[in-house]
């Protein structure tokens, strides 16, 4: 018997809540869950790009100290040679004004 008292019950108040209509939010209620939901998201990738740049951190810290070592370690006079890149004809943007 209480079983099916407490069936009724359910039945009877979900189909009471099927019936309401949607509440309908106010411009600022909307707002205040719009703030709420992107401050939640900008935490949330704050949090995530900081896990990032301290893994990041390890590997590519590393990288610039050993070439830093590197160069430091080499012997003065020594040149590093780069390849000149000879200028060519429209290699350059035009400059206004200047013929």
């Amino acid at each position: 018997m209480k079983k099916t008292v407490l069936a009724l019950a359910i039945i009877a108040t979900g189909l009471a809540s099927c019936s309401k209509e949607p509440q309908q939010l106010s411009k600022q209620q909307i707002k205040q869950k719009i703030d709420s939901i992107t401050t939640a998201r900008i935490k949330e990738s704050d949090m995530q790009s900081q896990v990032d740049l301290q893994r990041r951190i390890k590997i590519e810290v590393k990288a610039k100290a050993d070439s830093i070592v590197a160069a430091q370690s080499r012997p003065k006079d020594s040149v590093v040679a780069h390849p000149i890149v000879p200028v060519r004809p429209g290699m350059f943007p035009h400059i206004p004004g200047k013929k």
